[in-house]
C-alpha cells in the first residue's frame, strides 16, 4: 500500500510538473569596455533549434548564470542602453557541463550590434569534476555500436553504454560488466533526464531491459569522479542519458544495421563461419506540433518520436544432447556390464553373488543376510517390461529416440535443430512545451520489449527436446519508462525545478507449457498447481549414468519459472539561485524500489534419480573402488525416486527506499578562480520483504529440526525485530576548485565523498519448498505412479525451516549493517591546456578509497578455526594424524575418540568429524553474509586525454590510463572476491581481477573534403569517411593456481593457493609473442608453483602483476561515404568491422590447478584425438569455438 500511495502521489506530481534535469549551465560576467562590471543587465538566451527563450539578469557583481539548460545550441543576447547589442552564437551546451562566456560590451546604441559566431570554448574553467560527454551523433558515426547479444546488449539492440570506451578509467565488457575508476564492477548508476533507471537487481546484463534507443538520445555523459553534490547514489560513476527534443524544423532519420556471415572471417583453428543474420533498424522524427488551422507549435510545442527494432532469426543445429538408447528404453542394461569386478571385501555379497560393475539389482528380492541387506541381480541385467512403473512409461514415451551415431552410442546421440528468434522493439516519444518564457514542461515515454522462446546456453538452456520435457525457459521482458519535469523561472535569478518518473520492468522467465496436466499426461498426482491455474512441466534430473554410460540429460525447466517486476517511482526538486558571485542550488530526491515476484519453480515436482535405488544395499557406506552398481535410468523405469522437491507458488514483494537532499554553491571568487563546494545527505534503507517473510539466521535460537541445537531461522514478521539497521550519517561533503593559470591553461582539483547504493530487493521466499529423501540407503523417496507425498506450506515461518531433509542448506545471514551504503573518498588534480580552438589536452591524477562495499566472502560464520580446534578439542590441523581424524566419518574407527559422538540427536553419522565440530553442524559452509559492509577498494591513476573538435573533416578522442587497482572482498557489486585466509582478513588485500595497469583508447572519424579541378572530381573524392575505435593495453591478471592436494578443503577448513617459487619464470612462452602453436604448446610453467604444506595458508597473492593473460586489443574500423541528396538531407552507407586485422585471440589458458612436475600427473593434461590440448594447466583449448574473428556490419542511414 505504501508503494501505491507513493506512486499515486508522484503521478499527480508528473501531471503537475514536467521538464529536464540532465542539463548544462552557461555562466559568465557582463563588463563594460573598461572592465567594470555591469549590474542588472537583462540577458536572453535562445535555443537556436526550438526558439525557446530564457531570461536572467546579471547580479550586483556582474555575474549571470543560466542553469537547467537542456542540451542544445544557444545564442546569447545582451541589449543594454548605451551599449551595442551583444550576440554570441553557437554555444553548444552538453549535459553536466558548464560553459563560461564573458561579455565585454562596446559603447554604442542598441540598434547597433556585435555578433560573435565562434563555437563555445573547449576549455573547462568552471568545474573540477571528471566528466566525459559523447553525443549520439558522434556515436552513430563511430564503429562502436554493435548489434547482437555478444557485442551490444542482452536484447541485441545497440547499447549507449558503448560510449564508455571513450572515457579514461572505464573498463567495459559488452553485456557483462562496467568498472569505473577501480570501484567494484557494476556499481555505477544510470539516469535518464535526471531520473534513475538503473536496474536494481543486476546492473551487469539487465541494463538493456530499461535502456532507451540510442537514436532517442541526444548525448551520454559519464561522470566519473567528484561530481556536484546534486548527484549521488552511485559508487563507480554516474551515467546520464539526455533525450532528444523536437525543433522548429522537422528532422529525423532512418537506419539499418545489417549483419550477415558473408561479412565475417572464418573462425580460427576450425575455419568455420557460423550463420549470423541480424537487423537493427528504425527511425526518428521530430519537429513542432502543428494542427492546421487549430494550433501552431513553432517556438512553443515540439515532439520527438523514435523507433528501433532488433531482429535475429537463427536455426540452432549444434545442441547435441543425450537420450536413452533403444536397449535402455526396453529395460536392457546388459551393455553396462564391463567385466570389471569389485575386489576385496566387496567382491561377494551376503547372497554369494559376485559383484561386477554395472549390475542392476531387483528391489523386490531384498533379504537380510549375515553381512547385511542384499538384493539379487535382474537376470541378464534386464528389467522385465511388466515391472516398469506406469508413470515412467508415460514419461519415456515423451523422450525422443536417438538420431546420431550407431544404436550402441550412449552419449551425445541426439540433435534436433530448433529456431531461436529474437525481436526487440523500442519505441519512444517526447513532448516539450513552453507555456511562457518562465514556465516550461516536457514529458517522455519509452518501452522496451524483447521476446525469445528458445535460446541455447545462458539461462534458457534450450536443447531441442519436445516442449513437454524441454529445459528451455523463454525470456519475455516488458519495460516501460515515464519521465516528466517542470522548470519555472521565479525571478531572473531564481529557477525552480520539479521532476518525477516511473519505471516498471516486467521479467518473465517462462517455460513453453504453462498449463501442464501432470496427472492426465503422466499419471502423477500431488502438484500444487493444476492445469487451469498455471501448472508447469516437472523437472527430471540425475538420469545420466556414471563414466559416460548414458541415460538422458536433464528434462524440464531446472531453474527459473519466475515473474519478477521492478516498480520504481522517482521524484526530485531543486532551486537554483544566483546572488552576487554565488550560484546556489538546493534540492532533494526520493525513490522507491519495489520488487513483486511470483515464483512457480518446482510446483510440479523436481525429481532426482540416482544409482542407489537399483544398487545392492550390500554396498552401503562403502567406497566403490572407482566402479559403480545400479543405474539412474533403471531407477526411473521402476519409478523409484531418490529425492523429490515440491513447492507452493509464492508471491513476495521486496523493496527499499532512497532519500537525499543537497546544498551546493559555485563561487566565482575572481574571473580566474572558481570554487565549488556542497554537502549531500543520502539515506538508503536496507532491502527487505514488505511483509517480513524473508528468512535470516539466528545463531542463538534453538533449531527443532536439528534436535534443538543453536542456529535457527527467524522472520521479521514474527520476531518483532528488524534484521538490519539503516545508516543515517551518510553526509558527503564535496569541494572543487578551478583556476585559470593562463588564458589557455586551467588547473583543477577536487575531493569529496560519495555514497553508493547496493543491489537487491530482499524478496525472500520462506518455506516454499518441501523435500523427501530416501529413508534408507537404496530405498526410494517415492514411487512415481503413487504421487508426490508432500504438502509444502507457504509462507512457512518455522524456526526449523532450515535445513531441509537430507541437506545442509542454510538460511541467509543478513548482516545487521546491511543498511550502510558504501563510501567512496575521491580526489583528483589535473591540468588542462587548449592547444588550438579545436584541440584540448589534459593530464589528471585520479584517486579514491572505498570502504563498506558489500562483501560476501570476508566472513565464514560456520568455519572451524585452527585456534578453536586446538583449544577446544586438542586437534592440530597441521598434524597429519589429526587431519585424518577430522576427515573421517563419525561412524568409522578412523574417527578415534570422536567415533559416534554426535552433536545432536538425528545427526547423520556418515558426516565427517569436522562437520560435527562446526559451530552449527546442521549447516555446511553455506552460512555466508548478506549485505556485510566489509569490502574495501584502492585506486590511483594517471589519466591523459586529448580531444579534438570537428574541424577540417577530423575529430578524435585519445585517452591513456596508468592505474593501480586493489581490493579486499569487493570485486563486483555482489560482494564476491577470492579469499585465501579468511581468519586474517586484511591479509587478503589483493590486485583486482579487472586490473589493467596500462590502457589506451583512441576514436577518430575523418571525412574527405571537396578537392580537384573539376566538379566531377570534387564529387568523386568528397565525403568519404574513415573511422576507428582502437583500444590497446594490458591483459587481465591470471588467478594463482590452487594446490593439487586441495589443501584445507571446505570439508575441513578452506582451500588455499599453491606457493609461488622464487626465481622460476611463470611462463614457458610469452603469450603475446605470436611465436607458438597454441593448440600443442604448454605456456604456463608448473615449476613456478609448489604445494603449500598441509595445515598452512599459502603466502602467495591471489593475483600478480607479471602473471597475466594474453593482451586483447580491440580494433573497430569503418569506411563509407555520405551522399548529399538535397539541402539538409544526406544518405550514408558504410561497412563496420570488429577485429579489423583479424587477429587470432585464443581462449584463456587453463590455470585452475597446476601440475606438480615432481610427480607423473600427466593425466591432468588432456588431448583431443588430433593431438590438440583440451585441458590441463598451462594449455589452451583450440578444439571448440574461438570467438573473435573479424565480423562485419553494413550500416545505412538517411538523415534529414
Amino acid at each position: 500500500m505504501r508503494y501505491l500511495l507513493v506512486g499515486c502521489a508522484l503521478s499527480i506530481l508528473v501531471m503537475a510538473a514536467w521538464g529536464q534535469t540532465a542539463t548544462g549551465i552557461i555562466t559568465g560576467t557582463v563588463a563594460d569596455p573598461g572592465g567594470a562590471v555591469v549590474a542588472n543587465a537583462p540577458l536572453q538566451l535562445r535555443n537556436s533549434e526550438t526558439g525557446t527563450t530564457y531570461q536572467v539578469a546579471s547580479s550586483s557583481t556582474g555575474n549571470f548564470t543560466f542553469s537547467q539548460l537542456p542540451a542544445g545550441t544557444y545564442a546569447l543576447t545582451a541589449s543594454i542602453s548605451g551599449f551595442k547589442t551583444y550576440v554570441r552564437q553557437n554555444l553548444a551546451v552538453l549535459a553536466a557541463q558548464t560553459i563560461r562566456v564573458d561579455l565585454i560590451l562596446e559603447v554604442g546604441t542598441a540598434q547597433e550590434s556585435v555578433t560573435i559566431s565562434a563555437e563555445a570554448p573547449m576549455l573547462s574553467t568552471e568545474s573540477a569534476a571528471v566528466n566525459s560527454n559523447v553525443t549520439t551523433d558522434r556515436l552513430n558515426e563511430l564503429p562502436v555500436l554493435g548489434v547482437g547479444p555478444a557485442t551490444a546488449s542482452t536484447h541485441g539492440v545497440r547499447n549507449p553504454l558503448a560510449s564508455s570506451v571513450l572515457s579514461a578509467g572505464v573498463f567495459w565488457v559488452p553485456n557483462t560488466s562496467m568498472r569505473v575508476n577501480g570501484a567494484p564492477t557494476n556499481t555505477f548508476g544510470i539516469k535518464l533526464d535526471g531520473q534513475d533507471i538503473t536496474n536494481g537487481v543486476n546492473t551487469s546484463t539487465a541494463q538493456a531491459q530499461t535502456q532507451p534507443s540510442v537514436d532517442a538520445l541526444d548525448e551520454v555523459t559519464i561522470q566519473a569522479s567528484n561530481y556536484a553534490a546534486e548527484f549521488g547514489q552511485a559508487g563507480s560513476g554516474l551515467i546520464q542519458y539526455t533525450t532528444r527534443s523536437g525543433t522548429n524544423s522537422f528532422h529525423g532519420s532512418a537506419y539499418d544495421y545489417f549483419v550477415n556471415e558473408a561479412l565475417n572471417a572464418h573462425q580460427s583453428f576450425d575455419h568455420a563461419r557460423n550463420r549470423a543474420r541480424r537487423n537493427d533498424f528504425g527511425g526518428t522524427l521530430g519537429g513542432p506540433i502543428v494542427i492546421p488551422k487549430l494550433y501552431n507549435g513553432h517556438d512553443r510545442t515540439f515532439f520527438f518520436f523514435g523507433y528501433e527494432q532488433f531482429r535475429e532469426a537463427t536455426i540452432v543445429s549444434n545442441q547435441i544432447t543425450t537420450v536413452p538408447t533403444t536397449a535402455y528404453r526396453q529395460g536392457d542394461f546388459s551393455g553396462l556390464l564391463t567385466g570389471r569386478a569389485f575386489t576385496g571385501a566387496l567382491s561377494v555379497d551376503g547372497l554369494g553373488q559376485k559383484m561386477m560393475e554395472g549390475q542392476i539389482f531387483d528391489p523386490l528380492t531384498e533379504t537380510l543376510t549375515p553381512t547385511g541387506r542384499a538384493r539379487q541381480q535382474f537376470p541378464g541385467n534386464k528389467i522385465p517390461l511388466t515391472r516398469f512403473d506406469p508413470a515412467a512409461v508415460k514419461l519415456q514415451n515423451l523422450i525422443p529416440l536417438p538420431d546420431l551415431g550407431p544404436a550402441t552410442q550412449l552419449i551425445n546421440n541426439y540433435v534436433n535443430p530448433f529456431p531461436s528468434d529474437r525481436v526487440t522493439p523500442i519505441p519512444s516519444i517526447k513532448v516539450d512545451h513552453s507555456i511562457s518564457t518562465k514556465l516550461k514542461i516536457s514529458g517522455y515515454f519509452s518501452s522496451t520489449t524483447t521476446e525469445v522462446e528458445y535460446s541455447p546456453g545462458g539461462f534458457a538452456l534450450s536443447e531441442g527436446f519436445p516442449d513437454t520435457i524441454t529445459q528451455t525457459r523463454g525470456t519475455y521482458i516488458y519495460s516501460r519508462t515515464y519521465r516528466g519535469n517542470l522548470d519555472y523561472t521565479v525571478t531572473p535569478t531564481v529557477l525552480l525545478h520539479f521532476g518525477a518518473g516511473y519505471i516498471v520492468n516486467d521479467f518473465r522467465d517462462t517455460a513453453p507449457i504453462t498449463n501442464f496436466d501432470m496427472a492426465g499426461v503422466l499419471g502423477i498426482t500431488g502438484g500444487t498447481l493444476g492445469p487451469n491455474n498455471g501448472a508447469r512441466v516437472p523437472i527430471w534430473q540425475g538420469l545420466l549414468g556414471p563414466n559416460s554410460s548414458g541415460g538422458v540429460a536433464v528434462m524440464g525447466p531446472l531453474t527459473g519459472q519466475v515473474r519478477a517486476l521492478l516498480q520504481r517511482p522517482t521524484g526530485n526538486v531543486s532551486l537554483a539561485w544566483v546572488r552576487g558571485n554565488h550560484s546556489y542550488k538546493f534540492g532533494g530526491e526520493i525513490r522507491f524500489d519495489g520488487y513483486p515476484t511470483h515464483t512457480v519453480s518446482n510446483t510440479s515436482g523436481n525429481f532426482t534419480f540416482s544409482t542407489d535405488q537399483t544398487t545392492n544395499p550390500f554396498f552401503q557406506g562403502q567406497a566403490l573402488q572407482g566402479l559403480y552398481a545400479g543405474f539412474p535410468y533403471a531407477s526411473l523405469l521402476l519409478g523409484r525416486v531418490s529425492n523429490v522437491t515440491l513447492a507452493q507458488p509464492t508471491d513476495t514483494r521486496g523493496g527499499r527506499g532512497f532519500y537525499a537532499w543537497y546544498a551546493q554553491d559555485t563561487w566565482k571568487i575572481t574571473r580566474r578562480l572558481t570554487l565549488d563546494y556542497g554537502l549531500r545527505w543520502d539515506l538508503f534503507t536496507y532491502p527487505r520483504e514488505q511483509y517480513g517473510r524473508a528468512p535470516s539466521f539466528a545463531p542463538a535460537l534453538a533449531n527443532p529440526t536439528a534436535g534443538g541445537h543453536p542456529g535457527a531461522t527467524i522472520f521479521e514478521a514474527t520476531c518483532n525485530c528488524r534484521f538490519a539497521n539503516n545508516y543515517p550519517w551518510a553526509y558527503a561533503p564535496r569541494v572543487g576548485a578551478s583556476y585559470q593559470v593562463l588564458p589557455k591553461t586551467v588547473l583543477r582539483g577536487a575531493f569529496g565523498l560519495s555514497y553508493s547504493m547496493s543491489q537487491g530487493g530482499g524478496q525472500g521466499a520462506a518455506g516454499a519448498n518441501a523435500s523427501a529423501i530416501n529413508p534408507n540407503f537404496a530405498d526410494p523417496a517415492m514411487i512415481l505412479s503413487q504421487g508426490i507425498p508432500l504438502q509444502p506450506a507457504w509462507p512457512d515461518l518455522r524456526a526449523g525451516l532450515y535445513p531441509t531433509a537430507g541437506t545442509t542448506g542454510a538460511p541467509p545471514v543478513v548482516d545487521q549493517n546491511y543498511g550502510r551504503p558504501a563510501r567512496l573518498w575521491q580526489w583528483n588534480v589535473g591540468l588542462q591546456r587548449q592547444i588550438t580552438n579545436d584541440l584540448v589536452v589534459e593530464a589528471s591524477y585520479v584517486g579514491n578509497r572505498g570502504v563498506w562495499w558489500r562483501s560476501a566472502s570476508l566472513v565464514d560464520y560456520n568455519a572451524l578455526t585452527p585456534q578453536g580446534l586446538l583449544s577446544q578439542y586438542g586437534l592440530d590441523w597441521s598434524n597429519p594424524s589429526d587431519r585424518a581424524i577430522l576427515a573421517a566419518q563419525l561412524n568409522s574407527p578412523a574417527a578415534g575418540r570422536f567415533q559416534n559422538k554426535i552433536p545432536y540427536a538425528g545427526f547423520p553419522v556418515t558426516s565427517t568429524v569436522a562437520q560435527s565440530l562446526r559451530p552449527f553442524p546442521q549447516f555446511s559452509s553455506t552460512l555466508v553474509a548478506t549485505g556485510a559492509p566489509l569490502g574495501k577498494t584502492w585506486y590511483d591513476a594517471l589519466q591523459l586525454k586529448a580531444t579534438k573538435r570537428l574541424s577540417h573533416g577530423l575529430d578524435f578522442t585519445w585517452t591513456y590510463t596508468r592505474s593501480k587497482e586493489l581490493q579486499l572482498g569487493a570485486e563486483d557489486y555482489t560482494g564476491l572476491g577470492v579469499i585465501n585466509d579468511v581468519f586474517n582478513r586484511d591479509n587478503n588485500k589483493q590486485l583486482s581481477a579487472s586490473s589493467r595497469p596500462n590502457w589506451m583508447a583512441m576514436a577518430f572519424n575523418y571525412s574527405t573534403p571537396r578537392w580537384g579541378p573539376s566538379r566531377w572530381m570534387q564529387y568523386a573524392v568528397r565525403d568519404w569517411m574513415v573511422g576507428a575505435v582502437l583500444q590497446y593495453g594490458s591483459g587481465l591478471p591470471i588467478q594463482s593456481p590452487l594446490n593439487i592436494s586441495n589443501n584445507n578443503s571446505s570439508t575441513l577448513l578452506r582451500g588455499t593457493w599453491a606457493t609461488r617459487v622464487p626465481g622460476q619464470p611463470l611462463f614457458l612462452k610469452d603469450l603475446n609473442c605470436h611465436c607458438f602453436d597454441p593448440s600443442t604448446t604448454i605456456v604456463l610453467n608448473p615449476a613456478a608453483w609448489t604445494d603449500t604444506p598441509n595445515g598452512q595458508w599459502s603466502p602467495s597473492a591471489a593475483y600478480y602483476n607479471d602473471f597475466r593473460y594474453q593482451r586483447r586489443p580491440s580494433e573497430l574500423a569503418s569506411i563509407g561515404r555520405t551522399f548529399r541528396m538535397r539541402e539538409r538531407m544526406t544518405f550514408q552507407i558504410r561497412a563496420e568491422f570488429n577485429n579489423i586485422f583479424n587477429r587470432t585471440l585464443f581462449l584463456n589458458t587453463t590455470a585452475g590447478t597446476y601440475v606438480n612436475p615432481s610427480t607423473t600427473r600427466n593425466a591432468a593434461i588432456v588431448r583431443a584425438p588430433d593431438g590438440r590440448y583440451t585441458s590441463g594447466f598451462g594449455t589452451i583449448n583450440t578444439t571448440g569455438v574461438v570467438a573473435g574473428e573479424r565480423q562485419g556490419t553494413i550500416v545505412g542511414r538517411l538523415q534529414f
